[in-house]
């Protein structure tokens, strides 16, 4: 099997490059969203068990 015409081979790891930094945002947006969750969830347990 011949590989890819180089042009080719270098379109495919630039876009595997564009695709891995994506990944790499929406794990850190996930990771912000379950700190966010988890800071929510402990204000609402807090005012939830506040003396009135």
């Amino acid at each position: 099997m011949q590989s890819p015409p180089l042009a080719e081979q270098r379109r495919i790891v630039a876009k595997v490059e564009q695709l891995m930094a994506l990944v790499d945002a929406l794990e850190t947006q996930l990771a912000a969203s379950r700190a966010t969750a988890a800071n929510l969830l402990s204000a609402l347990v807090a005012e939830l068990t506040r003396p009135n």
